[in-house]
Parts: C-alpha cells; structure tokens; sequence
C-alpha cells in the first residue's frame, strides 16, 4: 500500500508512536500481507498436515499456527472441509495462545465472530470445561457457529448479546475472559484497504466507550485469581494503552499479567508488560495485546468434562433422557417418548460414542448434548448449547452435519474411507448422490483420507449425500 492512501492523521500518530523506525514501518506497507494457517488439534497435529502438504514455516508465537502464501491450495482441499485447520491471520493467534486457557476451565470469547480465536481457545480445553462465545452480531454469530461446528466442538455455547445482559447472567463465572474488541482497524490497513474508509468516517476514537463497556462487564463476570486478556487490531494508543492504564486506575483488584517478549513482538514503551506486533518487525499485521490478572483464589476446575467420544456404555445401555432439572434451563424443551428413545438407541449402536443420558436435551425437534460444566439462562439470546446430534421427527432420528464434524472416524462401526484426492470426495462436498459396491445399509459416516465430512445414508448401493446444503462446494 503506498503512503499517498494513508490518511495524515494516521500518518502523523504513527511518526510520533515509531519514531526511528517509521520509515521502516512505511516500507513494509508496500509488501505483501501474510496469511496463516492454525492446525485444529481437537482432530490433527502440526505434524500431520504437514505431511499432507509439505512443510511450512511456523508462526513463532503459537504451537500449531504456520505461514501460507496461496490461501485457495487449502480452502479447496478436502482437508478444509473436514475441519483440519482454521485460515487466519498470524498476528490474531496470538491473543487465544497468550490466553493460558487450561482444560477444565470455564471460558468467554466475549466478541466470537468469525470464531478464529475462539476455535484455538475450544482446541486447548480439549473438550473439556465449558466455553460461551459470543457475538452481538445476529449475522456475525451464524458464521461463528458454521465455524465451531466444523471444527468439531460440543462444549460450546454460542450467544448472541450484550456484554451487559452476559454480566447479570454470569457474575463471577469464568476463569478466563477474552475481549478481542471492536476497534478502528488501523493494524489491518495493508490488508484491508477498505477498513480505511470506515476510520475516515467515525475517526480513530469511535470504539473507545464500546471497549470501556466491555472491559467492565468483563470485569463483573471474571472469577477472582481469573484472567482478561484485551486485544485490537489496531495502533492507536487511546484504544491500546490508554484504555488499560484507565481500567487498572478503575479497578484495583486487578494487576497487569507482563507478557513475555516472544519472537516478533515488540515491548509496549508506553506500558511495560503489553505487546505490539508490527509489520516492518515480524510477518503480521498490527495487533496489541494485554493481560490482566484478578486477585484472588482461582476456582477449583472441573475433572470430567465432555462425554468420552469411547465410552462403551450409558446408563441402562440405552441413549435416553435425564435429568429433568437440568433440562428446564433450556427454552422449548420437552420429555422424549419411547420411540424417541428407541430411534437414538438404534442409532447410536453404530457409534462407539454414546452421549451420557444425563448430558440428552430436546429442544422441540432438536437433540442436544450439553456441555457438563455450563449451561445458558433463558433470558439470553443463544444460537446453540452444546453438540447438536440431530432432529426427531415422526419417532425417526436424522444426525447433525455438526454430530459429523465432532466424530472420529474409529467412533463409527462401520464408516465409509475414501482417499482425500478421489473425485468421490469432490462429488460428495458438491452434494452429489454416489454409488458403493460395499455392503450396508442405514446412516454411515462419509471419510475423506480418514477424516469425516459428514454422513450418508445406505440403501444397497446407493449413498444418499447427508452433506448440510449450505456448506456445499460450489
């Protein structure tokens, strides 16, 4: 980007914030973004993707993020579709690595949307604990499913609201907060042009008071002995620094966490124990980032977490429904009756995963599994608690693309393997009806290189595509 598209203002604050280094800064704006890819590990390692597509140089600030230069070589591969990895720029990694998230924990993503940092915090608790991500945004939030379904996560809550109503609802709840907050984008000007324009617009201060809001509802759902983590996008130091100094002035139960000065970040000189990033320094965008602690004793965290995907047996054999008290946290539910029962007993014979009769609610149609340390109140806007396994309709269950995406394939008996290059996977994503000289019949689970895409349904030798319609391959 040359300096002429640059506003002045900006231009002048960044002079005075780089000082000797500015002329560097306005050079690297001229080369070219990076893009990232951050390996989901609920479902693969490092290692493994790369062995699918050779080796990569690795995002210096994280264990499983690496650098990509054409990013359609990954978002056509079947890989993608089966939720492998996650696209995302490298210097957004590093607010969800600097989280500490630790199994067990209870966790908000108080601003989700589109789900990159929310996707790598549900990677680290490896299904256990409990984890809202939310988005005020009704649209932003639907994207923000799409993306936690993919990657094949069950201990999540996706709500759509505001931090305030979240505050009423969660006082001292979570162990860990992240506020990736709304900001003037100034650190994405190289790669996205037109965030320019909206800056021009509302000016460089516009989502102060919205940050200043956040932070103290965050501060009012934290756990004491928790931690808030603050990032942007951006340089401007009234959003960055600013904000933090008149947070702790505000509110002396909390201390700056000083973060370690890792490979290409750069030590905040304006508060010691936050970190920049910046392009003319390492291969990211601008981002800033600080952690604050809560003094206190942190909460003792939960052992058991999200049903084993290998648990052989549930309660009376059976999948049933439990726990009627529980269930009344849930608008629309209601008791399954024998059919239902008999329907998802049936089904789940086929699965080495047997959701824990406890952990079944219904919501009208909808078969849930919730998470076992979390649950959403009805006062709050929510798209969805926990793994959607499917819908009963009739007495007859039909399983979730998002039940699909949560699955190993040594969960399912008998699973259909098809290697990831074959032109049946191509037909598969595009919603295709295939055809199989293997015996079968009922639901099976579609695999791509040994790893699921989704379900099937077997009628002699025909495969009726189960594939969700709106995430086919056009």
């Amino acid at each position: 980007m040359q300096k002429s598209r640059l506003p002045e203002a900006f231009l002048a604050d960044m002079k005075q914030l780089l000082g000797d280094e500015y002329e560097h800064y306005l050079t690297s704006m001229e080369e070219r973004a990076m893009s990232g890819l951050r390996v989901n590990t609920l479902k693969t390692s490092p290692e493994a993707v790369e062995s699918m597509f050779g080796s990569m140089k690795p995002v210096p600030w994280t264990q499983n993020g690496f650098y990509i230069t054409e990013e359609s070589r990954f978002t056509k591969s079947p890989y993608y579709y089966a939720g492998l990895y996650y696209i995302q720029e490298p210097s957004a990694m590093s607010s969800a690595a600097l989280l500490g998230t630790r199994p067990g924990e209870r966790i908000l993503d108080l601003c989700a949307a589109p789900g990159g940092k929310t996707t790598q915090i549900a990677a680290d608790l490896k299904g256990r604990g409990f984890l809202v991500s939310n988005d005020l945004s009704a649209s932003r939030a639907k994207a923000l499913l799409k993306n936690i379904e993919l990657m094949g996560i069950g201990n999540a809550c996706i709500s759509c609201e505001e931090s305030g109503k979240l505050a009423d609802a969660f006082p001292l709840y979570f162990d860990r907060i992240l506020v990736d907050a709304p900001c003037s984008g100034e650190g994405m000007f190289r790669k996205r042009p037109a965030v320019i324009r909206a800056w021009q617009e509302h000016g460089k201060d516009f989502y102060c008071q919205i940050q200043r809001t956040l932070l103290e509802d965050a501060a009012r759902m934290l756990h004491p002995g928790g931690t808030l983590l603050y990032s942007t996008c951006t340089y401007n130091v009234n959003e960055n620094e600013v904000q933090i100094q008149g947070f702790l002035k505000e509110h002396p139960d909390f201390v700056l966490d000083p973060i370690p000065i890792l490979s290409g970040f750069t030590s905040s000189r304006l508060l010691l124990g936050c970190i920049r990033l910046f392009p003319h320094k390492t291969e990211a965008e601008g981002h800033f980032v600080a952690r604050l602690k809560k003094r206190g004793e942190p909460r003792a965290l939960l052992v058991s977490g999200f049903p084993d995907k290998r648990r052989d047996e549930t309660e009376n054999g059976s999948s049933g429904f439990r726990n009627e008290k529980r269930q009344q946290n849930h608008r629309k539910n209601r008791k399954g009756t024998e059919d239902d029962r008999e329907s998802l007993r049936l089904f789940f014979e086929k699965s080495h995963f047997r959701p824990r009769p406890e952990q079944i609610s219904l919501e009208g149609e909808y078969v849930l599994c919730l998470p076992e340390d979390g649950s959403i109140p009805d006062s709050l806007r929510y798209l969805r608690t926990g793994l959607l396994l499917g819908r009963l309709k009739n007495g007859r269950f039909k399983p979730s693309q998002a039940l699909a995406m949560f699955l190993k394939k040594e969960d399912w008996i008998d699973p259909i393997d098809v290697p990831a290059e074959s032109e049946a996977v191509m037909r598969y994503l595009r919603g295709e009806t295939l055809d199989t000289t293997e015996k079968g019949t009922g639901y099976r689970l579609f695999c791509a290189g040994g790893f699921p895409l989704g379900f099937v349904k077997q009628d002699r030798q025909r495969l009726k595509n189960m594939y969700l319609p709106g995430w086919r391959m056009q």
